[in-house]
């Protein structure tokens, strides 16, 4: 059976879930995962992003939220930083930790199948040398964040457009089991 990594670029993917289907919508990560593994055993998804300041509005709900992941099974949470700009903040070291970990699990033989979440394009060369280590990669993102330099380097891109949102909506910010359960 193949094993399944998947690597969540988290500002990427909220951008395309307002984009898409409103600033309420909320994702059942679980439903999502496993929907994103298609039957195949996981080994781990991992989500990135960075923690909002605490002056920002969002920043206890956004905590609340990264709180949740990081009690569900099998998902590792992986957080870069903000950076004041004049402008605003910028995530910085998202981007290279995504990178970093393809590289580093594919080196260490850890997965089969690369599902990277993500439309950025500068991904395109890390899927290149991961292909080129044996490794197949998926690529999805919602097509209007969709990078065409990522999806035609990906061995297959599917859309996440197409995903049954009404089925993957969390009725609140869901528990995460227990062990045990």
């Amino acid at each position: 059976m193949e094993r399944v990594a998947i690597f969540i670029d988290g500002s990427n993917l909220y951008k395309g879930l307002v984009q898409h289907l409103g600033p309420d919508y909320r994702l059942n990560f679980v439903e999502f995962i496993s929907l994103l593994t298609a039957g195949r055993r996981l080994l781990r998804a991992y989500y990135y992003n960075a923690p909002l300041p605490p002056e920002d509005p969002a920043a206890k709900a956004h905590q609340s939220f990264l709180n949740y992941l990081k009690r569900v099974p099998y998902v590792a949470v992986r957080l870069g930083r903000l950076e004041r700009r004049a402008d605003g903040f910028v995530e910085k070291g998202v981007d290279i930790q995504i990178a970093i970990d393809i590289l580093r699990l594919a080196y260490a033989n850890a997965y089969d199948v690369a599902v990277l979440v993500s439309g950025d394009g500068d991904f395109a060369e890390v899927v290149r040398v991961v292909q080129d280590m044996g490794k197949q990669v998926e690529n999805t993102t919602f097509h209007a964040l969709s990078s065409h330099r990522l999806a035609q380097q990906a061995d297959r891109f599917y859309p996440l457009d197409d995903f049954p949102w009404e089925r993957l909506r969390a009725q609140s910010l869901p528990q995460a089991p227990e062990s045990g359960e």
